[in-house]
C-alpha cells in the first residue's frame, strides 16, 4: 500500500485557480518528473499551454495525454476529489519523461543537464515551475501584471516545500525573468560570474546558495525562446555550467 501524500501535496492539489487564464480543465503541474528522486531541478515560470492542449486548442486525449485532466479524471474539480485520483496527477508528473514530454522544450536544457551529470531522462533531474497551472494565453501575454504577480505569490510556499523537502544539490533557472522572482521569492541575491556568447547573444551567468545548502546557478537568457540563442551559446552555457557546478558537495539525505 502507498503511503499518503504528503499534506502540502494535497493541499496545492486541492487548491482551485484564482485566475480565468488557467488553462480549462487542467490540473496543477506539481513537477515534471520525479521531484522526490531527483537531485538536479531546473527551474521556469509556468507550465507551458501545449502540455494540455494541441496547435487547435482542443484537450490532448490519449496517448498525445501529457497530464491528468478533470476530464480524464472524471471530475468537476479536485477540491473534494478521493486522493487516488490525486495519486493519479502526481503520478502523471512523477512519470512525465516516460511517456510524451514535449522534448522540443526540454531537449533544449538536456545538454546543460548532462554537463553537470544529470539527466532527465534518466530520472536524476527534473524541471519545477515558479507557477504551476499551465495558462491561456501565454504567460507573458496575461494582460494584468497583478494577475501574474498573485499566481506566483500563491504558489511560492510549494515550490518552497519542494526545494526545501527534496533531495536537490543543485538548481538552474533558465531566465532573468525567472531569476528575479526567485531571488525575491526566497530573498536571496545570486552573484554574477561572467556571462557566455553566441554569435549575436550574451548569457549573464550569475551563482548563489540556499540557505538550507542546495547550490544555484542561472543564466539570463531563455534558452528555448530568447532571441538570438543558436547552439553555440547552449553549448557555451553547457560548458560553463559544468565549471561551476560544485560536485563535490556530498547530496543532502
Amino acid at each position: 500500500m502507498k503511503p499518503a501524500l504528503p499534506d502540502y501535496v494535497v493541499a496545492r492539489l486541492r487548491r482551485a485557480p484564482s485566475s480565468a487564464h488557467v488553462v480549462p480543465g487542467s490540473t496543477p503541474v506539481l513537477s515534471f518528473g520525479n521531484a522526490s528522486d531527483a537531485v538536479v531541478a531546473t527551474l521556469g515560470l509556468n507550465p507551458s499551454r501545449q502540455e494540455f492542449l494541441d496547435t487547435n486548442g482542443r484537450e490532448l486525449n490519449g496517448t498525445a495525454r501529457r497530464f491528468e485532466t478533470l476530464a480524464s479524471l472524471g471530475v468537476p474539480n479536485l477540491d473534494s476529489a478521493p486522493e487516488e485520483l490525486l495519486r493519479r496527477v502526481l503520478d502523471a508528473c512523477n512519470g512525465y519523461f516516460q511517456a510524451n514530454p514535449y522534448r522540443r522544450w526540454f531537449d533544449q536544457l538536456e545538454p546543460v543537464l548532462q554537463s553537470v551529470g544529470a539527466s532527465y531522462y534518466e530520472g536524476s533531474a527534473c524541471h519545477l515551475d515558479l507557477v504551476q497551472w499551465a495558462t491561456d494565453p501565454v504567460w507573458s501575454k496575461i494582460p494584468d501584471r497583478a494577475v501574474r504577480d498573485r499566481m506566483i505569490e500563491e504558489d511560492a510556499t510549494f515550490l518552497h516545500h519542494q526545494l526545501t523537502t527534496g533531495p536537490f544539490r543543485l538548481l538552474l533557472i533558465n531566465g532573468s525573468g525567472v531569476v528575479r522572482q526567485f531571488e525575491n521569492m526566497m530573498g536571496i541575491s545570486l552573484q554574477p560570474v561572467g556571462s557566455v556568447h553566441g554569435s549575436s547573444t550574451e548569457a549573464l551567468l550569475s551563482v548563489g546558495r540556499l540557505p538550507f545548502g542546495t547550490q544555484v546557478i542561472a543564466w539570463s537568457v531563455n534558452v528555448q525562446s530568447s532571441f538570438g540563442v543558436c547552439n553555440g551559446l547552449r553549448a557555451a552555457l553547457a560548458n560553463r555550467v559544468g565549471q561551476l557546478n560544485d560536485d563535490d558537495r556530498p547530496v543532502r539525505a
